[in-house]
């Protein structure tokens, strides 16, 4: 038999030795890129919030608290001692040395107490036109002006139809002597249907202290007091007063 060829083999030590394939790099991704524009717009927005204020800065010094205040005490601070005054020193000191000067305050003035008439409140009669003086020949031609003195008129009320039954009083003072008298409406028909009338003596004198007002059959007074002007001239010794309603008198 023959031998096997044996395989022309190198030395150990002269065989080239095997060298790994360097594998290729992995091709890298977009998403380190995007995290670091997304860092960087952080630390942007940071230092925003920072410069306004929002959010404070590291940077900046810290505000520190104040120290604790002390607690309030009651206890009153003396900063020196008063002398002490005897109470009869005191009074003649202040006798002595302040001098009495009469205050320029004026008084208060006591207020006139109003008298009480019937203009507190809306009078629904009222007087039409002004009481004015005639010749008594205008009613009564039968007497001469130096006898008397008439005072007369008439009464309507809103639709202008005659009010029978009110009360006419007539009073003050005339030449001296005390005047209060009373007359009704439509008790003396020379003047009309609501017609009433004061005689009295002609004593030809000025006067003003007599007044003549309205009131209903309850004396409630209809009429705000009128003056009555005499003139104590003979063609003026008719006084003609008449009254109109103006509104609904009181129930």
């Amino acid at each position: 038999m023959t031998e096997p060829r044996r395989a022309n083999r190198q030395p150990v030590q002269n065989r080239p030795m095997a060298v790994r394939r360097t594998e290729p790099e992995k091709k890298k991704s977009g998403c380190g890129g995007a995290g670091a524009a997304i860092f960087l717009v952080m630390i942007l927005g940071l230092a925003v919030l920072m410069i306004t204020g929002v959010i404070p800065s590291p940077f900046e010094d810290q505000i520190s608290a104040p120290p604790p205040t002390q607690a309030f005490t009651t206890t009153p601070i003396i900063f020196g001692t008063l002398p002490v005054v005897e109470p009869e020193e005191a009074t003649t000191t202040s006798l002595s040395s302040t001098p009495l000067i009469p205050s320029e305050t004026p008084l208060p003035i006591p207020s006139q107490t109003p008298t009480q008439t019937a203009t507190a409140r809306p009078m629904p009669f009222v007087l039409r036109g002004t009481p004015e003086g005639y010749p008594n020949a205008l009613i009564h031609p039968q007497y001469d002006c130096e006898e008397f003195l008439f005072i007369g008129g008439e009464v309507w009320d809103l639709r202008e139809a005659p009010v029978i039954g009110y009360k006419v009083k007539l009073t003050g003072t005339y030449g001296g002597e005390v005047v209060d008298f009373t007359s009704l409406s439509g008790d003396i028909e020379l003047y009309g249907e609501s017609g009433f009338e004061f005689v009295m003596e002609n004593k030809q004198i000025p006067a003003d202290t007599m007044f003549i007002q309205l009131f209903d059959e309850n004396d409630l007074a209809l009429s705000a007091p009128v003056q009555l002007t005499i003139s104590g001239q003979c063609d003026a010794n008719l006084i003609i007063v008449n009254y109109k309603q103006v509104q609904e008198s009181p129930n």
